[in-house]
């Protein structure tokens, strides 16, 4: 089969010597031939004009159509952000295609991405779907410099090998592969790039990818010329009201207190200027404790139960330190903070959790596992997919993390006991375990709003070194570590477990991994408060300088986009008693409506209602706030398909998988808020003071299928892997279409809402 690349750029024919011929075809040709033979059948019948009268025009169109492609052909730019280099005629290779089809263009590379431009409108035409997150700060064929994991050079020979950051490459590309920390692979091929642009694109990639000191990165060039002004999204916790406010929350007041021991970070340059302690210490004793610490990581308070048992999170004693007086005074001081009755619970994380070499090499695996860029490849590691992903132990280490978190949170729940969670630094597993404690345990957490707020806190504010974890600059690969994705994952598993018990969407927490790859926000770029502060006023230099939070989500997605963040099973369990509504909807709309489509409804859910009367505890919110018992085991968990397998469009169901579910729970509540709709207009007419539908205006919903996000519904199309489809290019777009998102709402309650919507 021959090998098939469209080339917008030049007028000519090549052939490829490996297995037939690939044919580059030039709009800019066409557009000056087509004009050119329409003048000369013009001019064959009239009068021979003189070459100055047609040479003219016929440059005038030739300027104009190379100015068109000009505009076409340049990648559009962030504020701050510089094209570096670019390799014309780059070819870029569809995923499972065996580098057999493709699309010919333009290869930049900025301060901020890798882009590949063309001038092919067809090879775009899924951006009139909005068929996945569309992010306004990056192109579908954007790849974030911060977001590159490995690059990979093919040599003419076949031969692959991985090239260094920092690293000079002598010798010209035939391949390039770019794996990205997102699970996503990018083949360009530079065949016909010239020898000089060839070495020069690798070597920018290479070089600008993981730069030797953060203020190269383009976030500092974005933030100066970004202007971002503060919103109400900026980190509260790096002031003292900030902490105040949630200790007065949790009605620690009394018996904590907000230090301000190390303002200026004169004490530690790992904790922030104000954090919690208990009352007892002064500020004296915390001084004098601090030097004990490992990166003087004093014991912190993380969050109070209303039992008043407290969590707390600190890093273990150095080796030279007087161990006994100083653990014993410190822990002392927390267990009359939580009412001086029971000792405190010491779990050592480095003992009952994974070390971070570990998890780093499962991340690796795990990698390796869901990367693949060929149906052969896929095809060979399906044979053996559940052994292969057991071998990785990711599921294993999410699992553990789980059973360590419900450990604490059952003996702060049920034995009234405070917990300390120490680990050799006090910044990294206890992130992890802390967070997901008070997620078991508080429901504000569960909040989109609660959960920002709780990572701000925890994870930035606490001091966990994104940067290095991230490997955003050149450093240790020691260093590097997924603590974060394995975090989200179990917060994952948390929400198949518990699905209408958190306000976010898997959706919410794919974006939210996708937005710390970006590296352009104020929230997942720096490793302590003390390391954001010092780039913003010392390595930044101007104090102009300010940075987007990442929970600002208007600045990546659209309004319809944000709506894919709103669990609508979380909505229909708390904002209805749906006992009593389908109780009182028994029969009511069959007597009450005219229309077929609602009778159906009416009487199947009478039946319904019927089929249930015999579990009234279907319906029943639970007794308690807290998520407990959690499933622990790894063969209970699941793999996160739509953060690790959604690029890979072998693995892709057509119209099924999860998203399916998601989308038929929209369409519930959809419907719920109309049945509740309509009673209430049916209880005032029985009380005789019929008032209009103005009067009666439908309830919102902040969902898919919401009368506000209509306009998406008949464009839409649905994979296992929505609203982030596996690479829609021409070339794969014909295998992954299914029907739109509309046909969901055929014959159903909300379609004839909508149809009456107007009346």
């Amino acid at each position: 089969m021959a090998k098939r690349f469209m080339s917008y750029l030049n007028n000519y024919e090549v052939e490829m010597k490996e297995k037939g011929k690939a044919t580059f075809k030039s709009y800019i040709s066409d557009i000056i031939g087509d004009e050119e033979e329409e003048r000369n059948e013009e001019d064959s019948e009239s009068a021979e004009p003189s070459p100055s009268s047609v040479a003219p025009e016929s440059e005038e169109v030739e300027k104009s159509a190379s100015a068109f492609f000009e505009n076409l052909m340049h990648p559009s730019l962030l504020p701050g952000e510089q094209v570096i280099c670019q390799a014309e005629n780059t070819l870029r290779f569809a995923p499972y295609s065996d580098r057999k089809q493709g699309i010919s263009g333009n290869l930049f590379v900025t301060n901020f991405k890798v882009t590949f431009v063309t001038a092919d409108k067809s090879s775009y035409a899924y951006k009139e779907t909005k068929q996945r997150q569309r992010n306004k700060l990056i192109e579908d064929n954007d790849i974030p410099l911060t977001c590159i994991d490995t690059i990979y050079q093919v040599l003419s020979g076949g031969k692959k090998r991985a090239l260094a950051y920092g690293q000079t490459v002598s010798s010209t590309s035939k391949y390039l592969e770019i794996h990205c920390k997102d699970f996503r692979i990018h083949v360009f091929g530079f065949k016909f790039v010239a020898k000089d642009q060839n070495k020069r694109a690798t070597n920018s990639i290479v070089h600008h990818s993981c730069p030797t000191r953060d203020d190269l990165l383009f976030a500092y060039e974005f933030g100066l010329n970004g202007k971002f002004k503060e919103n109400s999204q900026r980190n509260q916790f790096y002031e003292q009201q900030g902490w105040a406010k949630e200790l007065k929350r949790l009605n620690g007041e009394g018996r904590w207190r907000v230090a301000d021991v190390n303002l200026k970070y004169h004490l530690s340059t790992s904790l922030p200027e104000y954090f919690v302690v208990p009352m007892q210490l002064t500020n004296a004793d915390l001084q004098k404790a601090a030097g004990q610490y490992i990166e003087k990581h004093l014991p912190t308070w993380c969050y109070t139960y209303k039992n008043g048992a407290s969590l707390v999170r600190m890093s273990q004693l150095l080796p030279e330190s007087d161990f006994k007086a100083c653990e014993e005074k410190m822990l002392s001081a927390i267990k009359q903070s939580s009412g001086g009755t029971v000792d405190v619970e010491v779990m050592d994380l480095t003992q009952l959790c994974p070390s971070l070499m570990e998890i780093r090499a499962s991340g690796q695996r795990l990698m390796s596992l869901c990367m693949t860029d060929s149906t052969k490849e896929f095809y060979s590691f399906d044979s053996s997919w559940l052994s292969r992903l057991d071998s990785t132990q990711w599921l294993q280490h999410v699992a553990t993390c789980l059973k360590v978190a419900a450990n604490a949170t059952d003996i702060i729940l049920n034995k009234t006991q405070s917990v300390a969670l120490k680990e050799e630094t006090g910044y990294d597993l206890s992130c992890v375990i802390s967070c997901l404690v008070q997620i078991l345990l508080d429901p504000e957490y569960r909040t989109q709003k609660g959960f920002a707020s709780l990572v701000q806190r925890e994870w930035v504010v606490m001091g966990h070194p994104f940067q290095r974890r991230s490997r955003l600059v050149q450093g240790a690969d020691s260093e590097q570590c997924p603590l974060f994705l394995m975090f989200l994952d179990c917060v994952w598993q948390l929400l198949q477990q518990f699905p209408s018990r958190l306000a976010m969407t898997e959706t919410y927490l794919t974006s939210l991994w996708d937005t710390q790859q970006l590296g352009v926000t104020d929230t997942f770029l720096f490793d302590s408060a003390w390391h954001r502060q010092r780039f913003f006023r010392e390595g930044g230099k101007l104090p102009e300088v300010s940075l987007p939070s990442a929970w600002d989500w208007h600045l990546q997605f659209s309004e319809e986009d944000i709506l894919l963040f709103n669990n609508p099973l979380y909505s229909l369990f708390n904002s209805y008693d749906l006992e009593n509504v389908i109780a009182s909807a028994k029969g009511s709309l069959k007597r009450a409506g005219k229309s077929a489509s609602t009778i159906s409804y009416a009487r199947s859910l009478t039946e319904f209602h019927g089929d249930c009367e015999g579990r009234k505890d279907l319906f029943k919110r639970p007794n308690s706030d807290v998520l407990l018992p959690v499933s622990t085991t790894a063969a209970r968990l699941q793999l996160w398909s739509q953060c690790y397998l959604r690029w890979c469009v072998p693995a892709q169901i057509l119209g099924g998988g999860r998203p399916a579910g998601y989308l038929q729970q929209c369409l519930l509540v959809e419907e719920v808020i109309c049945l509740d709709h309509k009673l209430k207009i049916l209880q005032e007419q029985k009380k005789q003071r019929e008032r209009g539908r103005d009067q009666f205006p439908r309830p919102q919903s902040g969902l898919v299928f919401s009368l506000e996000a209509q306009s998406q519904l008949n464009s839409c199309h649905l994979t296992s892997s929505f609203p982030f489809p596996a690479e829609v290019t021409a070339q794969t777009q014909h295998k992954l279409i299914s029907g739109p998102l509309s046909l969901y709402l055929h014959d159903s309650l909300v379609e004839y809402e909508f149809a009456n919507s107007e009346d």
